[in-house]
């Protein structure tokens, strides 16, 4: 099952030249229960919806996870859900995830969340005539469409940015001024991951976002042995100096995670690993010139002093070309709400590039 549910995803974007498809192997590791230890935290099932002739038609997959139950309540969540244009196959689809939440005692159903707030989620209903990002989803217009013939009706949204060195050079020197200005007056350190020290590090980073994310209206903190499942899977991606941390009077106060936009090289190994791939592996990554932004947070009580422009500031630096060879930025969610990110991608100009919904559907419907 696990072969034709990674797939049937191939059957939907045949024909479509902005999809990047994802290594399968990567993909199979991470619904390997054995191998993602959030399966050890959250109950999780897949189904497969098949025609008269045994064809696969659609796939969905359902989450509950007791630490979002128990902070927001009584809400699944459905994801990895790709499905041909019919809207009674999204419809039977939708309706299992519903029957499998419910039988668990939840009152609600909403995604897509690919398992949950802290992996892939949304659907792109704004934003198809591009390739996208590393982490930013991808999916035909009709999804939404069908999601409202089920029932479901957007939740909120979330946008993505992006900041491109040649095109915003004067917007991003503007703002490496203004965090550099922070960084002098209050005499903080802005330093590199280390990766001789890549347990304690990915530690410390958990440790950060446990802290900035602690308000966060629709994701609970993802623990140790998750963040270190998921870095582990991105080490190829991760440049030391794309990991920033802020230290102001001795005490780790701040960090941004950013990563190569990994389907830069994605795309041309076509979901497999192949020999040829392989022979040019390494000139391909080398040549990859985007970022996304993962995470960035500061700690709450340090909040005020300006140390959320020392970060952009040196997400501002990697767009202006100065590590390594990149000089693109892309977002991953920055969600409707989030007045401090929009606040700085309203300084720079910068339109959103891809706008997602979260869908949701009360089960008592």
């Amino acid at each position: 099952m696990v072969d034709r549910f990674i797939g049937f995803a191939t059957d939907i974007y045949r024909e479509d030249e902005h999809w990047v498809p994802p290594l399968s192997s990567d993909v199979q590791r991470f619904m390997d229960p054995e191998a993602n230890p959030y399966f050890a935290e959250a109950e999780i099932e897949h189904f497969l919806a098949t025609d008269s002739e045994g064809r696969t038609v659609g796939r969905i997959s359902t989450t509950i996870d007791p630490a979002y139950v128990k902070r927001f309540g009584k809400t699944g969540f459905f994801g990895w859900f790709e499905c041909i244009e019919d809207p009674e196959v999204a419809s039977a689809l939708l309706r299992t995830a519903e029957e499998w939440v419910a039988d668990r005692g939840m009152e609600r159903l909403a995604g897509p969340y690919s398992y949950c707030a802290t992996q892939e989620f949304g659907l792109l209903v704004d934003g198809f005539d591009r390739q996208p990002a590393v982490f930013q989803p991808h999916n035909p217009p009709y999804y939404a469409q069908l999601l409202a013939q089920a029932g479901y009706q957007p939740d909120f949204h979330t946008h993505t940015f992006s900041w491109l060195g040649e095109r915003d050079s004067d917007a991003m020197a503007r703002l490496v001024r203004r965090g550099d200005a922070v960084t002098d007056k209050l005499g903080l350190t802005v330093r590199d991951f280390d990766p001789e020290h890549w347990d304690s590090e990915t530690d410390l980073i958990q440790d950060l976002l446990a802290a900035s994310f602690a308000d966060n209206h629709d994701m609970v903190p993802i623990s140790r042995p998750v963040l270190h499942f998921q870095l582990g899977e991105l080490q190829e991606l991760i440049d030391p100096r794309l990991i920033r941390f802020v230290e102001y009077q001795g005490k780790t106060v701040a960090f941004s995670v950013l990563v190569a936009d990994g389907n830069e090289v994605l795309k041309e190994a076509g979901g497999e690993i192949t020999e040829e791939f392989l022979e040019r592996y390494e000139a391909l990554k080398a040549g990859v010139t985007g970022t996304v932004v993962l995470m960035i947070g500061v700690r709450p009580e340090y909040e005020g002093l300006g140390i959320g422009r020392v970060l952009i500031g040196e997400v501002a630096k990697v767009a202006l070309g100065r590590v390594g060879s990149f000089n693109d930025v892309h977002t991953t969610w920055v969600h409707e709400h989030n007045w401090q990110s929009r606040s700085y991608m309203t300084q720079t100009g910068t339109e959103p590039v891809r706008t997602y919904a979260v869908y949701g559907k009360d089960l008592s419907q």
